[in-house]
């Protein structure tokens, strides 16, 4: 395990340095350029309590900047998880969120994409969930836990995080501060 990452767990977070502050901020200002629409809060997990701005964005236009990111995340899955990913970067959304004091997001797990006609045949299925940490300023609260190990992953400004989409996790209410995430989520074939 290379200092710079934390947790090497195929059932846990693996989180590690990707990004300078400076270097947050470009990504940021892009991103605010790429926003494709703002999500529904109807689109939170099943059962699971959201607060914040949550927006889509297309992955096309900010790839340049995000790939040391991603390419982490693909070495991560393909030396601990081994998922068959698609990894169709140039066709996927990430969504963009935002916490400000008093955003939070309950327990969930990340779960499968349904069919076109909305019935409940799924076609694929998200495997990882590849979280990076774009908050400029420093904020309280807003930890990140995962239900298997039910304690803080130290998460800052920069770092990535990745884990299995079916471990349930959670992001504390912000108590001062914003925290800025953005995610993608590994997706590959229904699981068999």
């Amino acid at each position: 395990m290379a200092k710079s990452e934390t947790g090497h767990s195929k059932y846990g977070a693996t989180c590690f340095y990707c990004f300078t502050p400076e270097q947050v901020k470009i990504i940021n200002k892009e991103i605010k350029k790429t926003i494709v629409e703002i999500e529904p809060m109807v689109y939170a997990a099943s059962d699971a309590s959201k607060t914040g701005i949550f927006s889509q964005i297309q992955c096309g236009p900010i790839m340049g900047l995000l790939h040391p990111w991603l390419y982490r995340c693909q070495l991560l899955n393909k030396n601990i998880f081994g998922y068959n990913v698609y990894w169709d970067f140039h066709l996927d959304t990430m969504h963009y969120n935002e916490y400000g004091v008093g955003g939070k997001y309950g327990w969930h797990i990340d779960a499968g994409i349904k069919d076109a006609d909305e019935s409940d045949v799924i076609v694929s299925d998200m495997k990882l969930t590849c979280l990076l940490n774009l908050s400029e300023e420093t904020y309280e609260g807003g930890e990140f836990y995962t239900i298997n190990d039910n304690k803080e992953h130290k998460f800052t400004s920069g770092m990535g995080l990745i884990i299995n989409s079916l471990i349930a996790h959670k992001v504390t209410p912000v108590t001062k501060g914003e925290r800025k995430t953005l995610t993608y989520w590994g997706i590959g074939p229904a699981w068999r």
